[in-house]
């Protein structure tokens, strides 16, 4: 009994010293944290459990570098002019390693975060509309060239097909949106998707809605949604595409229209649509209300 009491503390022992091994050997980016909220100049700072060398800081692409000072060991701050929006900050830098060959390994951080105006508070969100952020791994999806599809699922149990097409021409920081619905499913009822600052703040940019018209009959003359016909039901009468850009977009709100012709929100998106979505092409097709 002893000896097996001797070999699993040794085994404990082993497990938490390569535990804390191996996270020593790192840098991470303390500021901005990541999904936040901040106001130009943006402080960037980066820390390591061990002092690094060659430190590379960019956001969405371009080196801020010469930004970044050394304040003491293992830590370099910086002070950051971005424009309003989403970015995403990377920082790259070598760390001493024990167990590497060389004596020193690459570590690399990565956050998203918001920049709004110095004039813009921080988003007290009331009511009982939910804001949802995009899971930062459906960027494989919505990255991928050619035609995706995504299923999305309103937090009220509705149902959205997004399709998401390629879009030539559109820089990361724009994005083209359709809404459409899916009547040989039943849905009936128009739909609308607004397009708003951070926070819903200042005017509305834009907004784009589907609809059937009275004149319709639903059950004869709406095609069943497929590839071959582009998944278009054909008795729809959607708008154009809406273009919108990060500089002025940061929420995709998401509308039905009640019994009595209201407009009710019913979710919204935040600005993790862009590090999902941006420089694509969208079509949010409505298939279970």
């Amino acid at each position: 009994m002893k000896r097996t009491f001797t070999f699993q503390a040794l085994r404990a022992f082993v497990f938490v010293f390569l535990l804390f091994g191996l996270s020593g050997c790192s840098i991470t980016i303390r500021t901005p944290a990541n999904n936040s909220t901040v106001t130009s100049p943006a402080t960037a700072v980066v820390t390591g459990n061990s002092s690094f060398s060659n430190l590379v800081v960019t956001v969405d692409g371009t080196n801020f570098s010469s930004s970044m000072t050394s304040t003491g060991s293992g830590r370099s701050t910086g002070s950051l002019a971005l424009p309003v929006g989403l970015h995403t900050i990377t920082a790259t830098a070598n760390v001493p390693c024990w167990y590497c060959g060389g004596g020193t390994t690459t570590s690399t951080s990565t956050r998203s975060f918001v920049v709004v105006n110095s004039n813009t508070s921080v988003c007290a969100r009331s009511g009982n509309v939910p804001v949802i952020t995009l899971a930062s791994s459906l960027s494989s999806a919505g990255q991928q060239p050619g035609r995706q599809q995504i299923g999305y699922q309103l937090q009220n149990g509705e149902g959205i097909l997004i399709i998401v097409d390629d879009a030539p021409g559109l820089l990361p920081t724009q994005m083209l949106v359709e809404v459409d619905l899916d009547p040989a499913r039943g849905v009936t009822k128009s739909k609308m998707i607004e397009a708003w600052g951070f926070c819903q703040t200042g005017s509305m940019v834009g907004s784009v809605t589907s609809g059937i018209p009275f004149t319709v009959n639903v059950g004869n003359t709406c095609a069943v949604l497929s590839a071959a016909n582009d998944f278009r039901s054909g008795c729809t009468t959607p708008n154009a595409a809406m273009m919108i850009d990060q500089a002025t977009t940061s929420e995709l709100w998401l509308r039905k229209q009640g019994s009595l012709g209201n407009w009710d929100y019913v979710e919204a998106i935040d600005q993790s649509i862009w590090q999902v979505f941006g420089g694509r092409r969208l079509r949010f097709i409505w298939f279970k209300d």
